[in-house]
């Protein structure tokens, strides 16, 4: 989905470095005997293999293409590999994909991005003349030909939805709408289902059909294939002769947006779920650890929320947390903030144990934020203690290429950064599963717990 960030207000912040905690040293000693365990089985390296092969040998893996099912076959191996009972869960989706070829400008590759809610076309496709119809703001406007052809609309002025109402009313066979400002953008037609395709380009790209249309008639071919299905990959340990154990989950989606390697969305997340799942294989637990590779969340959390939707009563009774890690390795420096999303801004199980472990590890770079849009949010939705953990800047954004064909390895990522996530997420993880040890509320380093820096963010991917 797409990722913003605004930064509303800053709640409160409190320096973790500064001395403010005292606990028995036996305690805190042993603690941190047991994140070592985690933290030097913890491998950037060894990662950096899995998003080398998402990313590259596959690509841009869009939800219910062939190359994520590519990409969930190679997760399901991987489990495997580690001894793990795996299932795959499909699941229906509505994913419309698109293709457009501008007769006039064959030599150009127009990267289309589809409306959320858009119509599709049969295996054909359709073909019509581009009518420029400014910003599509009132049917009334819409030039008389358009009619049996191709809306040309400037985002702006009214809401995507709207663009798209009043286009078929007009009688236009397809929309395309070009951005406002420089790259494209990612649309939403919200609760509006529209019969007919919506496409989105960038502005560089509508000024180049604009430029022709001055010249000559413009034509173009529009394909849009509905695409049905998409999965998630759950890989499984139960822990031995305990009985009704409770359940944490750590998810990562691994689909990306068209063009995009996704090299740190998601590949990133994606690749530390394997590690973790490897390293937390043979360990002894006392609650039931699920790790979920989740199909579709770039076109609306699809898996997760499908996922959490099939628990029964007695597995959401014992749900104890969720670890949700997205975009955990970008390169930019600005972005040197680890965000804990969760979707109502306040700590829980999930916060608290990552604020513990930054503290035993001497790596203070959490803050709580407040968003719902990556896959944490239907496990909180449900009242699981859930967070995302996703890097931004001081001011709540993101690094800049995401969803572009720039989120690649050599641009994008940081493996520092992904050792740092890996790090703090196993040893939170750590703590919570483990066998015969405290439980998180009783825990020597929480009691009194570090304080990490609150901010009301809303994080929407």
């Amino acid at each position: 989905m797409k990722k913003t960030k605004r930064l509303v207000s800053l709640l409160a912040a409190f320096a973790m470095s500064v001395p403010m905690i005292s606990f028995a040293a036996p305690n805190e000693n042993a603690l941190k005997a047991f994140d070592q365990k985690i933290i030097t089985k913890v491998d950037s390296d060894k990662a950096l293999k899995h998003i080398k092969y998402l990313s590259e040998s596959i690509g841009p893996r869009v939800a219910g293409t062939n190359e994520e099912k590519k990409a969930s076959d190679y997760i399901k191996s991987q489990f495997e590999s580690y001894g793990y009972d795996v299932q795959v869960q499909n699941f229906g989706i509505n994913n419309v994909v698109s293709q457009l070829t501008v007769e006039n400008l064959k030599d150009v590759l127009f990267r289309v991005n589809t409306a959320t809610g858009s119509g599709y076309t049969d295996k054909n496709g359709i073909k019509g003349q581009v009518v420029d119809c400014g910003f599509g703001s009132d049917v009334s406007n819409f030039p008389a030909k358009v009619k049996g052809n191709v809306a040309l609309i400037q985002r702006g002025e009214i809401s995507f939805a709207e663009k798209a109402k009043n286009a078929e009313e007009a009688g236009a066979i397809a929309v395309i709408m070009y951005n406002n400002v420089s790259g494209n953008v990612n649309p939403t037609l919200g609760d509006y289902k529209l019969n007919i395709p919506y496409l989105s380009i960038s502005l560089e790209d509508g000024q180049k059909i604009k430029d022709e249309m001055t010249k000559n008639s413009v034509n173009v071919s529009i394909k849009s294939n509905l695409l049905t299905s998409s999965q998630n990959i759950i890989a499984t340990r139960t822990p031995k002769k305990v009985k009704n154990p409770e359940i944490v989950y750590v998810t990562a989606h691994y689909d990306s947006v068209p063009y995009a390697p996704g090299a740190n969305d998601n590949a990133s997340g994606t690749s530390m779920l394997l590690e973790l799942a490897k390293i937390l294989k043979s360990y002894p637990i006392d609650k039931e650890i699920r790790f979920i590779a989740c199909g579709a969340e770039e076109i609306g959390l699809n898996g997760s929320k499908y996922y959490v939707s099939q628990l029964t009563k007695d597995e959401l009774d014992r749900s104890c947390a969720n670890f949700n890690m997205d975009m955990i390795a970008t390169s930019a420096e600005s972005c040197d903030i680890l965000y804990a999303d969760t979707i109502d801004g306040k700590e829980n199980l999930v916060t608290e144990s990552m604020a513990a472990s930054g503290y035993r590890l001497g790596n203070q770079v959490l803050s709580i934020g407040k968003g719902s849009s990556s896959d944490h949010a239907p496990f909180g939705e449900a009242g699981i203690p859930s967070a995302c953990f996703i890097w931004g800047d001081k001011d709540g954004n993101l690094e800049k290429y995401y969803h572009t064909p720039q989120d690649t390895i050599e641009i994008n990522l940081s493996t520092d950064k992904l050792q740092q996530v890996g790090e703090l997420v196993g040893a939170a993880l750590y703590d919570v599963v483990r066998k015969d040890t405290p439980n998180i509320e009783r825990s020597a380093v929480r009691n009194p717990k570090p304080v990490v820096k609150k901010y009301d963010l809303n994080i929407a991917k």
